[in-house]
């Protein structure tokens, strides 16, 4: 054991980071799998509710290790109280959107994070987006429109709740992103799990509708997915950059077109193939010119250092 965590110790940071991104699209794959049964017929607002409810509960042994103090203990709290907010209303909007549309295609329509992560990123965080970065944006909004085709096929309510839904969990990640300089990934988790409870249960209460007992084992297996799937995402956050980790994300793709077929069978068109391909260069290339510009900036640290 002491071997493996020597071996896993020794990897890079980014490498390490990537890693744990691609472990929680995984996750978060059969996290879709779980939640789309009870979603043919519970109300989306309960769904969300009762989805972090029973997530809150596998993050009890974290909590009774380290303490509730400890646990929620940060001097950013109105920033994690902003982010479930957000992170709130982009979730009632995904589970909207879950029964409408195949799983594929609830994938390829994500795709378009990384846009708004790089424009978030300009304005918010204070990153220098050059010009053929914008250009890369502008054809990832490009490859999203060859999935949605406006015009040659109905945009149905499903769609227009996930490209609702992307821009909020993009500036979600991004806000999960600053606060993972000074907090860990544990309390991130913990912060955004308690907030989306409180936040959810007066909507969930109002449409409540009363789950069969399988579909609390369904929401069972989801809350532990969820859980593990932000805490292996948050490690990952601390770890790289959030553009660099960016493209890892598009595994998720064939986890959840896989799953969408054998279990589901859903069959996604080529358009939403064609899209997500442009989507992905477009991301690729976003992370390709950061990675640029990192290595150019370190570079020049290196040579303005004394000791050089």
């Amino acid at each position: 054991m002491s071997r493996l965590v020597a071996r896993w110790l020794a990897l890079s940071p980014n490498l390490r980071g990537i890693l744990w991104v691609g472990l929680s699209g995984l996750i978060f794959a059969l996290l879709n799998v779980f939640t789309l049964i009870p979603a043919q017929h519970l109300n989306p607002y309960v769904m969300a509710f009762l989805r972090y409810l029973f997530g809150t509960l596998f993050l009890l042994p974290i909590v009774l290790r380290v303490g509730l103090y400890r646990s929620l203990r940060t001097d950013r709290a109105g920033l994690h109280v902003s982010r479930g907010a957000i992170h709130t209303v982009g979730m009632m909007l995904w589970f909207m959107a879950l029964p409408l549309t195949s799983l594929a295609e609830i994938t390829a329509l994500g795709f378009t994070g990384p846009i708004f992560v790089t424009v978030g990123a300009a304005l918010f965080l204070g990153e220098d987006v050059r010009l053929r970065r914008w250009l890369a944006v502008i054809v990832g909004f490009a490859g999203a429109m060859i999935i949605i085709r406006p015009g040659f096929s109905e945009i149905h309510l499903g769609v227009i709740c996930i490209l609702l839904s992307t821009p909020i969990f993009s500036a979600s990640n991004l806000m999960a992103k600053a606060l993972a300089r000074s907090d860990s990934a544990n309390t991130i988790v913990v912060w955004q799990n308690l907030v989306i409870v409180v936040l959810a249960a007066p909507v969930a209460i109002w449409f409540w509708q009363t789950p069969s007992w399988t579909d609390l084992l369904w929401f069972l297996a989801a809350g532990l997915c969820g859980t593990a799937g932000h805490i292996c995402q948050q490690r990952g956050y601390q770890l790289a950059d959030i553009t660099l980790l960016q493209p890892i994300g598009f595994l998720s793709l064939i986890w959840n077109t896989l799953l969408g077929y054998f279990l589901f069978f859903q069959t996604p068109d080529v358009w939403t193939f064609v899209g997500a391909a442009v989507i992905f260069a477009s991301a690729l290339y976003i992370s390709h010119r950061e990675a640029i510009r990192r290595s150019q900036i370190k570079t020049a640290d290196s040579r303005a250092s004394p000791e050089s």
